[in-house]
């Protein structure tokens, strides 16, 4: 017998209306109720660059957003490494402006309500890449004055390279200066060094080092120098050495032979024995020489030295 209450719902549409609310309080649940804010750094990763294209100036490594959203959401994002793809495709030569606003951002900030954005742009600048072929420039540098290393038949291969970089400073060289700082030990001798090439930033070589080759030449004399003994500052007052002085035989370069600043920078030490007091042992002796000056008699390389009675 059907029932003639006209109040009587249908069963299925009890079920919809509790599904409604379900949902509208879900909904409230995760929209709405404890909504926050969150500061997270964005690392910042370049793509899209031209090919013929260079960028000079302007990327930075990260970015700030502040975001308002759920707590469970915004906990998730603020405990992991955000990183944001940025499409550099459209840069062109000089300036260009790159906005990283909401719209700009990926996916993955679509849940949430973006508020704020630091910096809200880039300003890129950027420079054809540009390759030309230049020559390699030897320059000599000696740690010698004077001229006391002269240097001839100085090849370099290959002679020009390769520069690749920004037009503006590919342009502008004329050359790269190989810079080959002589050894004075190996005066009289042929040298051959790979040496690599020192280019301004943003500008590659190829090849990026260079081969060298050089003769190192200077006449060389033979000087006799009488040197002091040097005992440690500490123990000068407890020990005496024996003796004192000694005659170094040393052959330098003729044009500083006659150079007392140069040979003054010879010097003779030693270090002090563990010994009781009244005895005596002989030691050797440390030379510290210039460069390019050479110790011809070993002879002379110990002393006695003797410890202070008390």
């Amino acid at each position: 017998m059907k029932s003639s209450d006209p109040y009587r719902r249908p069963p299925h549409l009890l079920s919809m209306l509790l599904a409604l609310f379900l949902a509208v309080s879900m909904w409230y649940m995760v929209s709405v109720r404890d909504r926050l804010e969150a500061q997270i750094e964005v690392n910042l990763d370049y793509f899209g660059i031209p090919a013929n294209m260079v960028v000079t100036d302007g990327l930075i490594n990260k970015a700030v957003v502040r975001l308002r959203g759920p707590e469970t959401l915004l906990r998730s994002v603020t405990q992991r490494k955000i990183i944001q793809a940025v499409d550099l495709s459209s840069i062109k030569r000089g300036t260009t402006v790159v906005p990283l606003s909401a719209e700009h951002l990926g996916a993955k900030f679509r849940a949430f309500e973006l508020i704020d954005v630091q910096p809200p742009r880039i300003v890129v600048k950027a420079d054809t890449l540009m390759e030309r072929s230049v020559p390699v420039k030897a320059v000599v540098d000696s740690p010698l004055r004077g001229g006391a290393l002269t240097v001839e038949n100085v090849s370099v291969t290959p002679a020009t390279v390769v520069l690749r970089g920004p037009e503006a400073v590919v342009s502008s060289i004329a050359n790269i200066p190989l810079t080959i700082m002589l050894d004075p030990k190996a005066a009289g001798t042929t040298v051959h060094q790979t040496i690599t090439l020192d280019t301004p930033g943003m500008v590659t070589a190829n090849p990026p080092s260079v081969k060298v080759q050089y003769t190192i030449t200077s006449g060389r004399t033979v000087v006799t120098r009488r040197c002091k003994v040097e005992v440690p500052k500490e123990n000068r007052h407890s020990f005496t050495v024996s003796p004192e002085e000694v005659d170094v035989l040393v052959e330098v370069p003729e044009a500083l032979a006659k150079s007392g600043r140069y040979l003054n920078e010879l010097e003779i030490s030693l270090v002090t024995p563990e010994i009781p007091p009244g005895a005596s042992v002989k030691v050797p002796l440390h030379f510290k020489l210039p460069a390019g000056m050479t110790l011809l008699n070993p002879a002379a390389e110990e002393v006695t030295i003797t410890r202070k009675k008390k």
